[in-house]
């Protein structure tokens, strides 16, 4: 560009040029972009032609370019394969090592937290669900989770009877889920007993269908008594009688479990049969076997403190105790299968005030349990699930 080009316009800028050369000027810019509109167009064609190889490109170098573009893409191809295949392996290892690191949180300790787990599940049903039992095996997947699995049974007549289903996932010690399906009828309905000195409810009914019900049957009821019993004169109470106890329920304080004028409904209490610790047996022979990688079969024989049928109240109430202190000791657990009782209070009530029993579940046959109607001490019964004959010869 002229220094003279430059200057005119400097010129036409300031409005110093005169008309004529102003209109010239104009002039020479309209053709000056019209250069550069065409040079644009001409250079884009040029890098069009290069990018899709026509041009002035030979037969060999486009057959060249196609081979290059072949390549690039099968290169992208390899790479994103290898990095699927770098996933899929990270997940294999993951899984693998989580499935090592699983076994070895729920097995390693004496009692390692898997057994801990499945024996708080089995306490707090014993405790909060009258008349209820449950033998619980535990299956530890990968990612730190174990499911546990156990059938329902009660005790109706001499025979255990499997009422449902239960289950649960636990992620560490956390249990997240949990589920009772019942495969009968009246395995799901609400046990109810009154407290001494309180109106309750009215029995007349159930009475009536005790006396209703045929001979060739045995019956499960829910008996409420007029007083508080220690643990070894409830149990003198059946010394003599056809029928068995096989749970009892506990006073756990005017907060816990009390509804309705006197009528409990949530209660707390504990089973003939008690819930023994590992640390309460005596392992006489133990052997192991293994049956997978990390996994060992454990088969051994433990004897458990002796109670007697009508007595031993002492080794039950520490027993039952004990089974309190554990509930709170893991209360997450026992908030989940237990969640309308205050297990901390109820504690603190049974050690302060002793194991002083309210009700019964008993089982036998059903006319002998309709003799209960005549016993001054019985206020109450709850008739429960009936079944065919199966009682002692």
């Amino acid at each position: 560009m002229s220094d003279d080009f430059k200057r005119k316009l400097q010129d036409y800028r300031d409005g110093k040029l005169p008309d004529e050369e102003k209109l010239e000027l104009e002039h020479e810019l309209e053709k000056m972009e019209f250069y550069q509109s065409y040079l644009d167009e001409m250079l884009d064609s040029e890098e069009d032609k290069k990018n899709t190889g026509q041009g002035k490109l030979s037969a060999e170098e486009r057959k060249m370019h196609k081979r290059e573009a072949r390549l690039l893409r099968k290169g992208k191809w390899k790479a994103r394969f290898g990095t699927v295949l770098t996933l899929i392996s990270l997940f294999i290892w993951f899984t693998f090592l989580s499935s090592i690191g699983t076994a070895l949180f729920y097995s390693l300790g004496n009692p390692g937290f898997g057994n801990i787990d499945r024996h708080v599940i089995v306490a707090a049903i014993a405790v909060g669900y009258p008349n209820m039992n449950v033998q619980v095996s535990s299956d530890a997947g990968p990612y730190f989770n174990m499911k546990v699995k156990s059938p329902v049974t009660k005790r109706v007549g001499a025979q255990n009877m499997e009422i449902g289903n239960f289950s649960a996932s636990f992620l560490f010690n956390w249990m997240r889920l949990y589920d009772f399906s019942w495969s009968d009828s009246d395995a799901g309905r609400t046990p109810l007993f009154q407290y001494p000195g309180k109106e309750g409810f009215s029995s007349d009914q159930e009475w009536k269908r005790l006396d209703k019900l045929p001979e060739g049957t045995v019956a499960e009821a829910f008996v409420s008594y007029n007083r508080l019993y220690t643990t070894d004169e409830i149990l003198k109470q059946f010394k003599g009688k056809d029928m068995d106890p096989v749970w009892f329920a506990v006073d756990n304080g005017e907060g816990s479990g009390r509804r309705n004028n006197g009528v409990m409904t949530n209660p707390i209490g504990f089973p003939t049969t008690p819930v023994w610790f590992p640390e309460d047996g005596k392992v006489s022979k133990s052997s192991e076997q293994k049956t997978g990688f990390l996994s060992l079969t454990s088969i051994s024989m433990t004897s458990y403190p002796a109670v007697d049928t009508y007595g031993s109240g002492d080794i039950r109430n520490e027993n039952f105790i004990k089974t309190l202190r554990m509930l709170v000791q893991h209360k997450l657990i026992a908030k989940r299968l237990i969640p309308f009782v205050d297990m901390k209070e109820t504690l603190d009530y049974v050690e302060k005030n002793g194991v002083k029993i309210y009700g019964a579940v008993v089982t036998g046959p059903t006319k002998e349990i309709l003799k209960l109607k005549d016993e001054p001490e019985v206020s109450g019964i709850q008739v429960g699930k009936v079944t065919l004959w199966n009682w002692y010869q």
